[in-house]
């Protein structure tokens, strides 16, 4: 058993020690040094925080780790090192890098062996990253100072207080070569400064030495030698050198070489006294020659101004001739169908499919007219609807209405048709404007076939997009007329040409988001290959309309050409409307005043009328009967309908179900 009073006074000495050993722990984890220390095995007993983050191992790797192994992060070896401490060499102090966890740390490390018995080594290890790197970025910054300093282009000379040189840049030193003045008395010497009106210096009056008194120099020039029989002008700026006690240490001088710059100058100035001894003597010519001037300047203004308008002329012309070129394209086959209707008049079906044909020509031609328009308002096409067009079948179409022609196309010689077209090639376009297109592709194949040959046209499906290609066995094309074959005006037909075909393909295809280009050999032939966004079919085409209701409407017509009159009136009278027409602006008002104009449901109207414009009827129209729905159908490429008042405004020649649409409000 333990005795009870033994225990007693021991405690109070045990306590004891064990606080003092609790305050060597904390000192020892709280020290800022990595501290280590290895037995006499050279085996890791102990060791503080700093050491642990420092190598990055916790108490358990730790303890018992050989002093060899103890650094496993180290980026040098230690060895050498170590082996020293244990034979017993000098102690010292070697930086040394650690991977750490933060980045490369340096730490300047020292083992020294224990000498107490039992022996050992001690590791302590100081963090010395800061102290290296503004080390380094000091010896950085003084290298690049000493870089500027010696780039600079002006001559930089640091004395001391004794006027004694102590620092020079690559230009001082080359402005003496091979003579290097050490101080101050000798450079006064080898330059012998003189003042601007060729006063000798006195050394004590060299701005250098009124620096070192404490005078701030400031763009003083001087005239100095540099060698044997060369002078030199410089421009001089000194400072004194303080230190920190306001002390003057010694002074610093710029010299800038500014002799090519006087002498410049006074170049300059006996220029200037020239140039005014000449402006006094050619003062008096100055109003001639301006006179002189201003003749010849309205001269070749004219001769501009006449020269564009022959160049306007001849641009107009030229549209004029594609404009021709164009409708009679459209009204050939309409006056061959409109002959073959005729000739087949007992055969319904014959003379459906021929009206259908015409009504199609028709529509080609009308996509021209308003093209026309478009250009001369320099607009681009909008408002008009695109439709689901299938590829495949304006191709048919166009073979229809151009075969009547070939013979006298290709002067009597055979062609013979390879069509290779697929099913379901839809795009959303103006199917007047793709016929155009087309047409004008087939027209060319065939005036490149003086003597007969093949017209090839074949669709299909590549990627999403619709290709459609035009082929012949012509001429072909050489490599200069290929590439400028899509400019406007530019043709290789002479007289018999325009120049506008290919460019208006050109432009279509542009206007329905496609690419065309062209592939040709002289005297092998030609194809022109355009390709179109492929279009979704969400109706299938040539299936039935549901039939539409009509809706009778009262309606006002006002149209001063008395065939279109007519034939609106019967149209909409058709269509299941009563129709009340008339010519001019002054008989419509006097329809809508009077009792029975309360009962129109639409005013139809013609912009340009014999006795007003349309606007100003639908402007007072508007007035009488806000509700009074108005529609424009108009030859003209001019207004914005909506802006105008109007609800709706078709151009002429007119789509039949868009206008009975529009007049009944389906739309």
């Amino acid at each position: 058993m333990t005795n009870p009073g033994l225990t007693d006074r021991l405690d109070p000495a045990r306590e004891a020690e064990g606080a003092q050993i609790a305050r060597l722990h904390a000192l020892f984890e709280a020290i800022s040094l990595a501290i280590a220390i290895f037995d006499s095995e050279q085996r890791l007993v102990s060791a503080n925080a700093k050491f642990r983050e420092l190598t990055g191992l916790d108490d358990r790797q730790a303890l018992g780790r050989s002093i060899y192994d103890a650094f496993p992060n180290a980026l040098a070896d230690l060895t050498v090192q170590i082996d020293g401490t244990l034979k017993g060499q000098p102690v010292n102090a070697y930086p040394v890098a650690f991977q750490h966890r933060g980045g490369t740390r340096v730490v300047e490390a020292t083992f020294a062996p224990i000498a107490e018995p039992g022996g050992g080594v001690v590791f302590a290890g100081k963090d010395i990253t800061e102290r290296e790197e503004l080390r380094e970025s000091l010896a950085r910054s003084v290298s690049q100072l000493e870089t500027i300093f010696d780039v600079i282009p002006d001559s930089v000379r640091v004395s001391d207080t004794e006027g004694r040189t102590i620092r020079t840049n690559t230009q001082a030193q080359q402005d003496h070569a091979p003579n290097t003045p050490m101080t101050l008395r000798e450079l006064w010497q080898l330059d012998r400064p003189r003042t601007n009106d060729g006063t000798s210096l006195f050394m004590h009056e060299h701005p250098t030495a009124r620096a070192l008194r404490g005078e701030r120099v400031r763009g003083e020039t001087m005239t100095v030698r540099r060698g044997p029989e060369m002078h030199a002008i410089i421009d001089v700026n000194a400072n004194p050198l303080y230190d920190e006690r306001g002390r003057i240490r010694g002074a610093v001088t710029v010299e800038r070489d500014v002799t090519f710059r006087v002498q410049l100058a006074k170049k300059l100035e006996e220029e200037a006294r020239r140039t005014a001894e000449l402006y006094e003597r050619v003062s008096t010519e100055a109003e001639r020659l301006e006179r002189m001037v201003e003749e010849r300047t309205n001269e070749v203004l004219a001769l501009q101004d006449a020269r564009a308008r022959e160049r306007r002329l001849a641009a107009v012309g030229q549209l004029a001739a594609g404009v021709m070129h164009d409708v009679n394209n459209a009204l050939n086959p309409i006056m061959a169908a409109a002959f073959l209707l005729e000739a087949n008049a007992e055969n319904p079906a014959a003379v459906r499919d021929y009206a259908v044909r015409i009504a199609k020509a028709a529509e080609t031609g009308a996509a021209t007219a308003a093209r026309v328009g478009r250009f001369i308002r320099q607009e681009p096409l909008q408002g008009i609807r695109e439709e689901l067009v299938d590829v495949s079948s304006v191709c048919d179409e166009v073979v229809a209405m151009t075969r009547p022609l070939w013979a006298e196309r290709a002067r009597g010689g055979h062609i013979e048709l390879k069509r290779e077209l697929a099913t379901g090639v839809l795009v959303r376009g103006i199917p007047g404007e793709l016929r155009e297109a087309l047409l004008n592709l087939v027209q060319n194949a065939l005036d490149a076939m003086q003597s007969g040959g093949t017209l090839g046209i074949a669709t299909e499906i590549v990627d999403e997009q619709i290709r459609l290609e035009v082929s012949d066995s012509g001429s072909g094309m050489s490599p200069e007329v290929r590439e400028r074959a899509f400019e406007p005006f530019f043709t290789t037909k002479g007289q018999m040409g325009t120049g506008l075909g290919l460019a208006e393909v050109y432009g279509i295809v542009k206007r329905h988001r496609g690419q065309v280009e062209i592939d040709s050999q002289l005297g092998v032939g030609t194809a022109i290959r355009i390709r179109l966004p492929r279009a979704t079919q969400t109706v299938e085409l040539g299936k039935d309309t549901p039939t539409r209701t009509r809706t009778a409407r009262r309606v006002l017509l006002v149209e001063d050409h008395t065939d279109s009159r007519e034939f609106m009136t019967r149209l909409l009278e058709t269509d299941g409307h009563s129709v009340f027409a008339v010519a001019t602006v002054k008989e419509a008002l006097e329809s809508l005043a009077s009792p029975a104009g309360a009962a129109f449901d639409v005013l139809v109207t013609d912009i340009g009328l014999a006795d007003a414009s349309g606007w100003d009827l639908i402007s007072q129209a508007r007035v009488r009967r806000p509700t009074l729905r108005i529609g424009v159908v108009t030859g003209w490429e001019g207004h914005n309908a909506p802006s105008e008042g109007a609800n709706f405004m078709l151009r002429k020649p007119i789509r039949t179900a868009d206008f009975l649409a529009e007049v009944a409000g389906d739309q």
